[in-house]
């Protein structure tokens, strides 16, 4: 009976050897990093001459009454709710400068009933 243990004990650690060994040589050209792939030399960029740098301050923009927004085209006045909160992309000093340019005066939104 120990001899039959032995045996099964001996196949079974050269079966496990054999499964290691096998496993290893296929996984052992995946463990190897790349090469690293050669890179381009380039020439390092050449610094300006130094020149007087002019600081040019913005024009004062005035602010105009009525904004308005290119996407909605929409304008507002200072009576909408909304006129603190939007930016407006563009400015109108008139109301019919707006409706020359396309946009239409804000109104609420009314809300769907259910």
């Amino acid at each position: 009976m120990l001899w039959l243990f032995a045996q099964m004990f001996v196949l079974c650690l050269v079966s496990f050897g054999v499964g290691s060994l096998m496993t290893w040589l296929s996984v052992r050209n995946r463990l190897r990093p790349e090469p690293p792939k050669p890179r381009l030399a380039l020439p390092a960029p050449r610094r300006a001459a130094p020149e007087d740098v002019v600081v040019e301050q913005p024009p004062v923009r005035q602010s105009l009454p009525l904004k308005g927004n290119s996407k909605t085209m929409v304008y507002h006045t200072s009576d909408s709710p909304y006129y603190n909160r939007m930016k407006g992309d563009m400015a109108f000093a008139s109301e019919a400068e707006a409706v020359a340019a396309g946009y239409r005066m804000w109104t609420t939104k009314a809300r769907v009933k259910v």
